[in-house]
């Protein structure tokens, strides 16, 4: 007999959530699919935490928690794990799964115990780490794991997976997988948080399709396939898949001259990388063991030159602030963007070099914003960024690209926590990268829609190039979460 965990009856919490209806029973994995991102993180907090809600009910172990008349504010035994770790990185694994946590009486600390307790619960995970291993040591996939025990020891009933793949390299996501079958034999329940419908589909018994802050559709494993998902999906489908679009990468002449090369270029994880991207070439670089992409991205922000071997941008070392070079990390809203400044300011904040005089010549400005009005809207006229939604700022940072005219771009995962609709206009930037004569390089963990983009794959393990593939090869890669050009949502 099922023993359900956590109930969610009509739930409402406008403009994010409308009656929302789903159920978590013990021992199961369970996706969250967002095809777009509204209401995802209102849901997560409701789960963890007994917040004022407009309507509906809560239940954990079948008791009432929370509903409309009143809202206890109290944690439920609910933990989210996603990139920014429960881990303290300054303490060691004993210390963060032992001492920090509630109801830790002891005074007197014996770590050789804690070490072996430590071991024990590790090792049926196949982790096997060295006494007093601080945090800060693991690799992303440990740190997930650890996460799992301290969780269980803290009496968590479900863990919430946010954007796994995000961080965690193709080859690791393999070995989660016999984790997570393996802990929710135990009794563990997870729900996976994802906005990509192949990447839930290989963890997860059955699934739930949110959009616009609803509840769409309830889809158990007979139904998990990309057929049904393009009920949902069409306008993705039509965009991505449009021929036209995919004619364009067929067609193109990568013969021109380098934009970016290195030669047996050794640096911390890289052990002899030899790549080349010719100019309006996209190329992905998928770091399957998750070890090389920060490295790579460090060098090219011009911070640190190899250890032997060259890496040359635009026939030169990278060096910081060049504007021919554009390098946008991880989730960039959070770190290329100034919210004081006007949305003006922030598009053209990179161009001053290409348009003569822009901070001094307000007509320059103001066309620029009429030219992008159409795009925009009124927003492009807005003296902040304040109150602005995430799709229009992920649009800011890549107009600016755009305006900025860069010969190179290096993005660190752009598809990362962006939802089904911010991928497609992600998807129409890189397409208007490369007709422009960018040389693209992507780096990635996971191929998540990557291959759309891409003339070449190339696959990084141990620090170099494994292998490579061009475009009409990308159909070996089917079976990775990620559409493939030509095959996906068909």
């Amino acid at each position: 007999m099922k023993e359900e965990l956590i109930r969610l009856e009509q739930v409402s919490l406008p403009p994010y959530l409308f009656d929302i209806n789903m159920h978590l029973n013990k021992g199961e994995i369970v996706g969250l699919i967002g095809i777009n991102s509204l209401g995802i993180n209102e849901l997560i907090t409701i789960m963890t935490r007994n917040i004022p809600i407009h309507y509906g009910h809560v239940y954990c172990d079948d008791k009432l928690v929370n509903d409309y008349l009143s809202s206890s504010r109290k944690k439920n035994r609910v933990v989210v794990i996603q990139k920014e770790s429960m881990l303290i990185d300054s303490m060691t694994v004993e210390e963060n799964l032992f001492i920090l946590r509630q109801n830790a009486h002891k005074h007197l600390v014996n770590f050789k115990t804690l070490t072996g307790q430590m071991q024990i619960l590790l090792q049926p995970l196949g982790i096997d780490l060295a006494p007093k291993t601080l945090a800060r040591d693991l690799s992303p996939y440990e740190k997930l794991v650890v996460q799992f025990i301290k969780a269980s020891i803290c009496k968590a009933e479900i863990i919430i997976l946010k954007d796994i793949s995000n961080f965690v390299s193709e080859v690791d996501l393999k070995k989660l997988n016999e984790v997570l079958q393996f802990l929710r034999k135990l009794g563990m329940t997870f729900l996976y948080v994802c906005n990509h419908h192949q990447d839930a589909f290989r963890f997860s018994s059955r699934c739930y399709l949110m959009q616009e802050g609803r509840i769409v559709k309830h889809l158990f494993s007979y139904q998990m396939n990309d057929e049904v998902i393009s009920h949902f999906s069409n306008i993705f489908e039509e965009r991505v898949e449009n021929n036209q679009r995919q004619r364009q990468y067929d067609s193109t002449n990568t013969e021109g001259s380098n934009a970016f090369s290195c030669e047996n270029v050794v640096y911390r994880n890289i052990h002899g990388l030899n790549l080349t991207i010719h100019k309006g070439e996209t190329v992905v670089l998928l770091d399957s063991e998750s070890l090389v992409n920060e490295d790579l991205f460090f060098l090219l922000k011009g911070i640190a030159q190899p250890e032997s071997g060259q890496l040359f941008v635009n026939g030169h070392y990278p060096f910081k602030h060049d504007r021919a070079v554009a390098m946008i990390e991880a989730k960039p809203v959070e770190t290329l963007l100034f919210p004081q400044l006007s949305v003006l300011d922030n598009i053209c904040f990179t161009s001053d070099e290409k348009i003569d005089h822009l901070w001094l010549n307000h007509s320059k400005k103001q066309s620029i914003a009429k030219e992008l009005e159409s795009s925009f809207g009124p927003e492009i006229y807005h003296s902040s960024l304040y109150g602005l939604n995430n799709e229009t700022l992920y649009k800011i940072v890549y107009q600016r690209i755009l305006l900025q005219k860069p010969s190179f771009v290096c993005i660190v995962q752009p598809f990362a926590s962006v939802d089904m609709y911010q991928r497609i206009q992600l998807i129409s930037f890189l397409d208007n990268f490369r007709q422009k004569g960018m040389a693209v390089l992507v780096l990635a963990v996971s191929l998540s829609d990557t291959l759309q983009v891409a003339d070449r794959l190339v696959v990084v393990k141990k620090g170099k190039v494994e292998r490579q593939s061009n475009r009409p090869e990308f159909f070996q890669y089917s079976n990775i979460a990620g559409s493939v050009p030509g095959t996906a949502l068909h």
